[in-house]
């Protein structure tokens, strides 16, 4: 309200006392305090993380691994390796499906590199059969995101940080692939020679026969060396590969320093 003028005296009234709280000067707003952080969104789970927040992204991750891993304690971790460029309508693709199928009815959690082609196709054919998926994207691939069908990510910063994740495993099984995937079953063959405790290697199909064949004649390897990865021709016999590598002692299929 407007203050009044008396004609016997021009001068305005005196203001308001501020604390008296009248509707001319209602005093001090109330402090609302600093916003809430709303946090990630959902897609933000499965969008490269910069590298300057990784310190701060990884103990999320820890945090939202343990609540999505719930009920997954001390369950078999199974990774498997397969290209990224085999899609959807290729048979080796509609196989991938299968086994994640048949590794997650295993109750085992189905472990790939996160992305597409072979990968997705494994953890979604596990989802499909109820089983627990995570995937290992890298940070530094801003390019890439990750399939949504992983139920849990463990973001590497390199690519050593990636192969340490895939070692810490159970069994590795590798699928056709390309350079990666050769790269990455070699890295799980040769840890196997010195470290029991590290992840045991399954490959399959007559490709990967013909390689370790190549190996045996052109390396400088011997029969405890070839012995150490499993060999099958079909993803149907994975699950039993699996289980035998898991109940056989390494030494005595040669691991060795």
């Amino acid at each position: 309200m407007a203050t009044s003028l008396s004609p016997a005296d021009p001068r305005p009234g005196p203001p308001a006392d501020p604390g008296s709280g009248s509707a001319a000067d209602p005093g001090p707003a109330a402090d609302p305090g600093p916003a809430a952080d709303p946090g990630p969104g959902p897609a933000d789970l499965f969008r490269g993380r910069p590298a300057e927040a990784a310190d701060a992204e990884a103990t999320d991750a820890e945090a939202a691994g343990t609540a999505d891993a719930a009920g997954t304690a001390g369950a078999v971790e199974v990774a498997v390796l397969g290209s990224a460029r085999i899609a959807a309508g290729d048979p080796r693709h509609d196989a991938a499906g299968r086994l994640g199928r048949l590794l997650a009815e295993q109750g085992w959690t189905v472990v790939t590199g996160g992305y597409g082609g072979l990968m997705a196709a494994v953890s979604q054919g596990a989802v499909a059969a109820g089983g627990h998926t995570v995937g290992l994207p890298m940070a530094p691939w801003e390019h890439l995101t990750p399939d949504r069908s992983n139920a849990e990510l463990r973001w590497s910063d390199d690519y050593a940080q990636r192969l340490a994740h895939l070692l810490a495993t159970g069994v590795a099984v590798a699928l056709p692939g390309g350079i990666g995937t050769l790269a990455e079953a070699a890295a799980v063959w040769a840890a196997a020679q010195t470290e029991p405790g590290t992840a045991r290697l399954v490959l399959v199909g007559a490709g990967w026969r013909r390689l370790v064949e190549a190996f045996g004649a052109e390396l400088v390897v011997d029969e405890k060396d070839l012995a150490l990865p499993v060999i099958v021709d079909s993803v149907a016999e994975v699950p039993a590969a699996v289980r035998h590598l898991l109940d056989t002692p390494a030494e005595a299929l040669g691991a060795r320093g």
